[in-house]
């Protein structure tokens, strides 16, 4: 796992709810995690990823500004685990070639997202 100058492994938040977003973060922080974020729409974290990497990232499937399916693929090309929380079916054909990342439904407690993040940390499913 990469971790930033300071130690702790570094979170990627990509969430257009306010209240989800901050819940995760506290959460995140809580366990250990320096949280990146938080992005509400997929352009502003594309434009982060331009400079910074991230070990870990939760991803709505789709934000204001639309699906997350661009994110997801610069994640994936990086070798950076990530999962998809969203109250959009698993079925849905957003990030049809992300089948196999680990999706959590919404409502889901923040705990369940830490626990799941931590499992991608260490190569869980």
């Amino acid at each position: 796992m990469i971790q930033q100058d300071h130690g702790k492994p570094l979170a990627l938040v990509v969430e257009d709810e306010a209240l989800i977003a901050l819940d995760l973060q506290d959460e995140l922080q809580d366990a250990g995690y320096e949280v990146a974020g938080l992005f509400t729409t997929c352009a502003a974290a594309l434009e982060w990823l331009r400079t910074q990497t991230p070990d870990t990232a939760i991803l709505d499937a789709a934000l204001k500004d639309g699906p997350c399916r661009e994110i997801a693929l610069e994640l994936a090309r990086r070798e950076v685990p990530f999962l998809i929380y969203s109250g959009l079916s698993e079925n849905c054909q957003l990030l049809a070639d992300f089948h196999h990342v680990p999706w959590i439904e919404k409502p889901a407690p923040p705990a369940v997202l830490v626990e799941a993040c931590q499992q991608l940390a260490v190569g869980r499913p």
